[in-house]
């Protein structure tokens, strides 16, 4: 699969862990890769740009400190990166995940992030067949209108209806004169590469490392994304 081309009228949209920055053991730790600020500052400046991930904005804003526009969530919040934000969440949802947060199985290992109205469960540090069939076990419980979402040994819940896709097409009515581009690294920017491709007019799908994929073109790692966006500014 080719690298991306680079675009005359784009409008990103960005995923964060494993795109921006790298992925590690600790999320509170996952700072974006050293030449990223000044990239997406630059590019901030000349074209819609939207960071999409699956973080909550506020705690987002502890690792970039930049008013850039983003999705968090999942989909379930839009604003602006330590500013205002607009929580999308149904109530129903946030009240069953409010009581399944109560409900986590200890296991040696599995770490807990919370995320506003919204949590995952990081497995990266247990043994991971036991973590997975415990987690599996007490996903069951769900109800019909939240789904689990399993990513780089990492769990989430998010509403049925709301993903990275559906808010993708929200903002991309919004400039409907501007090309999609999507970058992205995980299970959850799938959603999003196809939502993209629905559209009636080109879009620029990218996936980041290997595996199987919806997207149209590849980047091999984060040093090989920010290298990518380097040519949009470079003039």
């Amino acid at each position: 699969m080719a690298p991306p081309p680079v675009l005359a009228d784009p409008l990103f949209f960005l995923d964060y862990d494993g795109t921006l920055a790298p992925i590690v053991d600790d999320p509170g730790a996952a700072y974006p890769h050293p030449e990223a600020p000044p990239v997406l500052e630059a590019l901030d400046a000349r074209y819609p740009l939207w960071i999409v991930t699956g973080r909550n904005l506020q705690s987002l804003a502890t690792l970039v400190d930049m008013p850039l526009h983003a999705i968090g969530l999942h989909g379930a919040q839009e604003g602006v990166i330590g500013g205002e934000i607009q929580r999308l969440m149904p109530e129903d949802a946030a009240a069953a995940l409010a009581q399944l947060r109560r409900t986590v199985p200890d296991v040696a290992g599995v770490e807990v992030e919370d995320k506003d109205e919204s949590f995952a469960l990081h497995y990266r540090q247990a043994d991971e067949d036991e973590a997975r069939a415990r987690i599996e076990t007490w996903a069951r419980a769900i109800p019909s209108f939240l789904e689990a979402i399993w990513g780089k040994k990492v769990v989430e819940l998010r509403p049925q209806g709301l993903s990275k896709g559906t808010a993708v097409t929200r903002i991309a009515e919004r400039f409907p004169d501007r090309q999609p581009l999507y970058i992205g690294d995980d299970v959850t920017d799938e959603d999003a590469f196809e939502a993209l491709h629905t559209l009636n007019r080109p879009t620029c799908t990218v996936k980041v490392g290997a595996g199987e994929t919806a997207a149209t073109h590849r980047l091999a790692d984060v040093p090989a994304v920010i290298d990518y966006l380097k040519q949009y500014v470079s003039d």
